[in-house]
Parts: C-alpha cells; sequence; structure tokens
C-alpha cells in the first residue's frame, strides 16, 4: 500500500470520527434547511427547531467547517487513489479533475455554511438562495466524485480478479 493511499485511510477515518462527533449536535432535518430554496421554508424549519434546534443548528455549521476540510481532503484523496488502483488512463484523468474540483466543492460548502449562518440570524431570500444553489452545487460535484471512487475501485478490483 502506497503513501497516498495510508493517507487516504488515515483521512478518513478521521473524517468518520468527525461525523460521530457532530451528530448529536445535528438537527434531524439540518440538509432540508439548507436545501430549503424560500424563506417561507426555512422558516418553517427555524420554527420547527425552536430557539434550542437554532442553537444545535449553529454549533452544527461552526463544526461543519473542519468536516469540510477533512471530507475534501478524503474525497480528493480518494479519487487519485482510487483512479490509480484502476489503472485505466481515462479514470485516472478523471481522479485527477476530481481530487481539485473537490475543492471547488467545499468551497461552496464554506460560502453555503456561511449563508445558512446569516439566514439563522436574519433571514432574507439571498441567503436562503445562497445556501441552496451552493448546496446543490457541493453535492452533485461530492456525488460524483463519490461515483467515480467506488467506479473505479470496481475497475480495479474487476482486473485484479482476472489476473492470471
Amino acid at each position: 500500500m502506497g503513501k497516498q493511499a495510508k493517507l487516504f485511510f488515515i483521512v478518513t477515518i478521521a473524517t468518520i470520527g468527525w461525523i460521530i462527533l457532530m451528530r448529536p449536535f445535528s438537527p434531524a432535518n439540518i440538509v432540508q434547511f439548507e436545501l430549503a430554496k424560500t424563506v417561507e421554508s426555512a422558516q418553517h424549519i427555524i420554527t420547527e427547531w425552536g430557539t434550542e434546534g437554532v442553537s444545535k443548528a449553529r454549533v452544527s455549521i461552526y463544526l461543519d467547517f473542519i468536516f469540510i476540510f477533512l471530507y475534501a481532503w478524503a474525497i480528493g484523496l480518494g479519487c487519485k487513489v482510487s483512479s490509480a488502483f484502476s489503472a485505466n488512463e481515462k479514470l485516472m484523468v478523471a481522479g485527477t479533475f476530481f481530487s481539485r474540483v473537490i475543492w471547488f466543492a467545499s468551497s461552496c460548502d464554506l460560502i453555503e455554511n456561511f449563508a445558512m449562518l446569516f439566514t439563522l440570524t436574519e433571514m432574507n431570500e439571498l441567503t436562503v438562495l445562497m445556501a441552496f444553489y451552493f448546496a446543490v452545487i457541493k453535492f452533485i460535484v461530492v456525488l460524483l466524485a463519490l461515483l467515480l471512487i467506488f467506479f473505479a475501485m470496481a475497475v480495479g478490483v474487476f482486473k485484479f480478479i482476472m489476473k492470471d
């Protein structure tokens, strides 16, 4: 196992650990809040949370700033490691591409977090829409990168099994 693969496993374990640490501080419908899209939807969620839920959401968002760095690092490494394991030239190009693009997604996540914090303080249409659109971009890029990782790993495993 190469140095980058070892680092990938370490960072992935740290990311999972951070998720476990964050869980008690995250309201159940925090993703719905990210994707609220309208002031009415966001207000409904905030009302449903109440004062305690809003405080919990703030803590969750602050903890998310560290999670953003961890998941981007883990996914970026995963793209490189899995695509190299696949030994497929096109997947290696895609792995390099997504190992860089995931940092764009993490930047979108940062903007989304600031928009959500502003929404919790002084809600307006702009902050709700910013959270929504930057969350959508983030989720699409993360999903595509994760699909690449799983596909490249499957290709690599298949090639390994098919060796004589």
